[in-house]
């Protein structure tokens, strides 16, 4: 039994097998975070996955009957969150669905014709000794999400926002490891929230003023312990915040990239900036975009397989395209033998995502020379000052 503040209590449920979560990879499991908040009347903030039905409602039964709940209220959609309102809704057909006008949509595209009232028409509920007060947030994370408000206790039920992919047996920020928690947080923000930091930059406008005690995420852990160094991580990361680091993502064939990749690396370092170096059928790409977060520079690396560029990298790319990573540069390098094409697939693609392309980044024939591994280390040296220059260092 998890109380979040008087009266509002966690009753969601904790996933510790799950390690993939639309193509992220989730170390560390995740939970799917819900809300009983209990005035006079009772309201149940957001579901959870459809196979964590017998868990969610076990927790729930031990505040309230299901009887007894007034309101349903669905943030979001996806089903991670509403995947069990559905069945709730024919064992509880008292309880009033409410949801965003777009979350109305969604829910019925989903699961089938359903009662749901709109924030539109009950823009706050109160429940006897507690209010919940609604805000649509859309596009931080799809377009039907909002946030709720708990005004009397400060609680702000944040969904999607501020969330990370963390299963743990503990609930509250400040009772889990902090590096831990940092690390699945930024993870969180790169691989989900980071393509939509216009969106989220709104919704941290609307919280201005707001006074906010107690931050409720739909994953991971609770912030109570310091909810105002996770407003200031999103403020910073929306604001295309880096750091003098680089990224080198690479695969290889016979090891003539990786020469490269690894001369790179050493005339960044020796120019004296941070280099992390990873190679694409070793490191999950999600988590090498994890560093792209707060990185300034990306740099990829790819042999010429059949005049394209190599599956991993392609991969690669195509994530990266995606999460639209702002305010870095960029270069592409890489090995061929008789053929070409990966390289300048791999400056395209970079261009698309809006990464600014550096020039002279190295590209051999085959095996690299003594002459070719200086021009990549020579080329490291260059992007370090680049670095340094755009970061004001």
């Amino acid at each position: 039994m998890v109380e979040i503040a008087d009266g509002v209590h966690w009753v969601g449920a904790v996933d510790w097998d799950i390690r993939d979560f639309h193509g992220y990879i989730t170390h560390r499991g995740t939970t799917y975070n819900s809300y009983l908040v209990v005035g006079d009347r009772v309201a149940l903030v957001d579901g959870v996955k459809s196979r964590f039905y017998e868990e969610w409602v076990r927790h729930i039964e031990e505040y309230v009957g299901l009887g007894e709940i007034d309101y349903l209220v669905s943030n979001h959609a996806e089903p991670d969150h509403s995947g069990t309102i559905a069945r709730l809704h024919r064992e509880a057909p008292q309880a009033e669905i409410v949801a965003s006008p777009r979350g109305k949509a969604t829910l019925e595209k989903y699961y089938g014709a359903l009662p749901v009232t709109t924030i539109k028409e009950r823009p706050t509920l109160d429940l006897g000794g507690k209010t919940l007060s609604f805000v649509e947030v859309p596009m931080a994370h799809w377009p039907d999400s909002m946030v709720s408000y708990i005004p009397e206790d400060r609680v702000l039920l944040s969904n999607d926002a501020f969330g990370q992919h963390l299963a743990s047996s503990q609930r509250f920020d400040d009772q889990v490891d902090q590096g831990v928690l940092w690390q699945e947080a930024t993870a969180y923000y790169a691989n989900i929230l980071m393509p939509l930091r216009a969106a989220v930059r709104r919704a941290l406008k609307q919280l201005e003023g707001v006074p906010v005690e107690v931050i409720a995420p739909s994953h991971g852990v609770v912030w109570r312990g310091s909810p105002g160094a996770i407003v200031e991580g999103y403020s910073k990361w929306v604001d295309g915040y880096s750091q003098p680091k680089v990224v080198v993502a690479y695969d290889t064939m016979w090891g003539s990239t990786r020469e490269l990749a690894y001369a790179i690396a050493e005339g960044v370092a020796q120019g004296g900036v941070d280099c992390r170096v990873y190679c694409l059928r070793e490191t999950h790409r999600s988590d090498v975009v994890t560093e792209v977060l707060e990185a300034k520079a990306v740099l990829v690396g790819s042999p010429a397989l059949n005049n394209h560029v190599y599956p991993t990298v392609a991969g690669f790319l195509a994530y990266l395209r995606g999460l639209k990573p702002y305010g870095k540069l960029g270069a592409a390098f890489g090995s061929l033998g008789w053929s070409g094409g990966a390289v300048r697939f791999v400056e395209e693609q970079l261009k698309l995502g809006g990464l600014e392309l550096l020039e002279g980044a190295p590209q051999c024939s085959f095996k690299p020379t003594a002459e070719e591994w200086r021009e990549a280390y020579e080329f490291g040296l260059g992007v370090a000052r680049r670095v340094l220059e755009d970061s004001g260092t």
